[in-house]
């Protein structure tokens, strides 16, 4: 698969726009640091992982204030299978890897390369956070 670098960096700058859209103002700094670490997150862990991250903190249960994960966790792998256009559902580990209860298996080949281009899409995001979800500044009543 080629990818013009172009319409790669256009996509996640968008998935980082949308993202920002999602969140509150507060979370900006810790989504940024918590996307600046995909990279090292999926080569330590893989896309299995991620997938089960993504539902654990998309449960209703799990504490509001790690929220901003299972946002910027299933927005990545949504953006990742649109890019890919491999079928696999982002809150279903088991869709990237097949189960008992997973109608999907992707074949070793397919998973890696899915793998290699997770990869290159976090590093893309990387750049794209701090400038993207910069906190907002307070306002100033002085005047330099």
């Amino acid at each position: 698969m080629k990818l013009d670098p172009r319409y790669f960096s256009q996509q996640a700058y968008n998935e980082i726009i949308e993202i920002k859209g999602r969140l509150s103002a507060g979370d900006y700094d810790k989504a940024a640091s918590l996307i600046q670490g995909l990279v090292a997150y999926i080569s330590t862990w893989g896309l299995h992982r991620l997938s089960g991250d993504a539902k654990k903190f998309g449960r209703s249960d799990y504490v509001e204030e790690t929220n901003y994960k299972a946002i910027i966790y299933t927005q990545f792998l949504g953006a990742l299978r649109k890019l890919s256009q491999i079928r696999f559902n982002p809150r279903d580990p088991n869709s990237l890897i097949g189960g008992a209860d997973s109608t999907t298996t992707l074949k070793t080949r397919d998973y890696l390369a899915l793998d290699r281009l997770a990869i290159r899409l976090a590093r893309e995001w990387s750049f794209w956070a701090p400038a993207v979800l910069e906190a907002p500044q307070p306002e100033s009543d002085t005047v330099e």
